[in-house]
């Protein structure tokens, strides 16, 4: 069974995996459309963050843009917090999302050294509920090792928003809700949770010297 290190680091160095189309492509069609999506946000991890002759730092900067770009912060919030989002109030609310933008960006970003040419081979594309689309595919490494990514996407007003990255069947979103849900019960409040993500924020800021 994938470990959630092993999920953080699939995600991570699936941003800077290089895309490969194996599926037929329709400009028309919704699913090709996700799949593009997903191809863009692959190739943008290489061209704009691995590939760049530039400083960690710069790196990690630039991951923050493109996540805040290709994922649906609010909606990964709703979920991941489900009945706590929608009794926290819009600071509270708003409090989280920047906390959790900061836990992914400093966690995820310590995965980029990993990279060593693997590949992200989109298989497949499939609905996912009335506005969703699920994208399916595979990371290779040089050595055949290989697991599945599903990237479960929502359309959105400004376009396609990644709500939830699935690796080998473990769900970004769902690891996180119920690690969420364990450290409000120990805490005994929102609040404490995050208190709590506060902390973790500053930790990985003082270990990567940010």
């Amino acid at each position: 069974m994938i470990t959630l290190s092993r999920a953080l680091r699939a995600i991570a160095l699936s941003l800077t995996a290089l895309f490969i189309v194996t599926t037929p492509v329709r400009a028309q069609d919704v699913r090709s459309n996700a799949t593009i999506f997903v191809g863009n946000f692959a190739q943008q991890g290489i061209n704009d963050i691995l590939a760049a002759p530039i400083a960690s730092v710069e790196k990690q900067q630039r991951f923050r843009t493109v996540f805040k770009k290709y994922f649906d912060l609010p909606g990964i919030g709703r979920f991941v917090l489900a009945r706590y989002w929608r009794a926290a109030s819009p600071e509270e609310q708003a409090r989280f999302t920047t906390l959790f933008e900061d836990v992914v960006v400093y966690t995820w970003s310590r995965r980029f050294s990993e990279y060593n040419g693997q590949t992200l081979q989109v298989s497949g594309t499939q609905t996912d509920g009335p506005e969703g689309t699920l994208v399916k595919s595979t990371i290779i490494g040089n050595n055949n090792s290989h697991f599945g990514v599903d990237w479960r996407l929502r359309k959105r007003p400004e376009g396609f928003k990644v709500l939830d990255i699935v690796v080998e069947g473990v769900s970004m979103a769902i690891t996180y809700r119920q690690d969420y849900a364990t450290v409000i019960s120990q805490t005994g409040s929102f609040a404490g949770l995050l208190d709590r993500m506060d902390s973790q924020v500053a930790d990985l800021k003082r270990q990567q010297g940010t």
